[in-house]
């Protein structure tokens, strides 16, 4: 082969295609189109994001407020210990934690093993230190579960015959049957929710039908590489509520209102009752969700409800104001203190007291439902591996074991079998 065999052929020039958006720089320098770039952000469920972004935040302003650098070493495991100083909990710190040795590394200034280890001694410190706290009780705030009884009491306080009261009807007794998560229900596309009849075993063990929801999950927390997963839910007997019952009343009202058209399940209201993309105010960015709810609403309507099921307290203004002035103070008192160890148990003593409160009084969220199904389940019976499919766990997962009631039911009391009952 001679050199000539190796040169190219002649002809044009190949061109070189401008793009409209410019290139990005990485934090490590690499370059990436706009268009790469945008796709892996968004890659990141929003609340990830939002997260990342305020942990960041918080870290940065730590450092610059005490003359720390962000890459410095030690900063890291500094800036936990003084959030267990200001009473933040342990899982607080795990979460911060991970978050930002993530982002060290993303950025080509990782966390040296050494102070890994460190920052894992400070969060088990932390977890001591609220396990000996005879003030408040050890753990996260959890949502508390709704059962059967409670959602009925929250649907009941729905004026069903308006098309508002029967789509939150929909939104309540649909998320709660299918263990939801608040952002589900609110990707639903009108395709996704299926009614259908299906053959099951009656009592006396004869085939019988009933009708009963197929709900396509196009993707959600536990799924974000959009596999896609299948939740069925049975009719209830009970009408009120009953998922499909719920469903078919909402269908109707999309029905009557020329809306049976593609586009997301569960849509917008305004208050003259105009639905989806033709309701008036601020509609969803995502165009392909225009008209459509959030998470946010999903999460709105259940604690609206549980309020005006008198199952959650209404803090009085004389309360928010109490509340508001004790923060203020709290901080004010930290601003003047001497010295930084001075401020952070100002703000300990403040954040303790305001969390002691918070744990006396039920708190219904968007979770509750979800932890509610779960737990009604389990009580009743089913197996473990049955009901972690229903609710899309891996049966062996940390979190679905954390909905487990593991408190064992007086009749199974193990102390009952020894003849010296009272």
């Amino acid at each position: 082969m001679t050199s000539t065999d190796l040169a190219p052929a002649t002809g044009r020039a190949p061109t070189v295609r401008h793009r409209g958006e410019p290139d990005i720089l990485s934090p490590s320098g690499a370059r990436i189109t706009a268009s790469a770039a945008r796709k892996l952000i968004e890659s990141v469920p929003r609340n990830s994001r939002d997260a990342r972004t305020t942990r960041w935040l918080s870290y940065s302003q730590w450092c610059d407020a005490y003359g720390w650098g962000n890459s410095e070493g030690n900063a890291l495991v500094s800036y936990l210990s003084d959030l267990g100083d200001r009473g933040h909990p342990s899982k607080t710190l795990e979460a911060h934690f991970g978050t930002l040795r993530a982002l060290r590394a993303v950025q080509g200034t990782p966390v040296a093993d050494a102070e890994v280890k460190a920052c894992l001694a400070i969060i088990r410190h932390r977890a001591g230190e609220e396990a000996d706290d005879p003030l408040v009780e050890p753990g996260p705030l959890q949502a508390d579960g709704v059962d059967l009884d409670e959602l009925r009491l929250m649907v009941r306080t729905l004026d069903r015959t308006t098309v508002r009261g029967k789509r939150d009807a929909a939104t309540l007794i649909v998320d709660w049957w299918m263990a939801g998560r608040a952002s589900e229900p609110a990707r639903f596309n009108l395709h996704d929710v299926k009614i259908t009849t299906v053959k099951v075993k009656g009592k006396d063990g004869a085939k019988v039908s009933r009708r009963a929801l197929i709900i396509k999950i196009r993707r959600s927390k536990a799924d974000q590489g959009a596999r896609g997963q299948e939740v069925r839910v049975l009719a209830q007997g009970d009408q009120e509520i009953c998922p499909v019952h719920a469903a078919l009343e909402w269908l109707d009202v999309l029905a009557d209102d020329g809306q049976l058209t593609p586009g997301p399940f569960l849509r917008r209201i305004d208050k003259h009752g105009n639905i989806g993309a033709k309701a008036a105010g601020r509609h969803t960015k995502d165009p392909l969700r225009r008209g459509g709810i959030t998470a946010d609403t999903v999460n709105n309507i259940i604690k609206a409800a549980a309020k005006a099921a008198e199952l959650t307290p209404m803090p009085t203004p004389a309360e928010l104001a109490d509340e508001a002035r004790a923060k203020a103070e709290a901080f004010e008192a930290a601003a003047a203190a001497e010295t930084a160890e001075e401020a952070n148990a100002v703000i300990k003593a403040w954040r303790t007291a305001k969390r002691a409160a918070r744990a006396t009084v039920r708190r219904i969220t968007g979770h509750s439902m979800r932890r509610g199904c779960i737990q009604a389940l389990l009580d009743a019976g089913n197996p473990p591996e049955v009901v972690a499919v229903h609710s899309r766990h891996s049966p062996r997962s940390a979190a679905f074991d954390a909905y487990r009631n593991k408190q064992l039911s007086w009749a199974q009391n193990p102390t009952a079998t020894l003849g010296l009952a009272a």
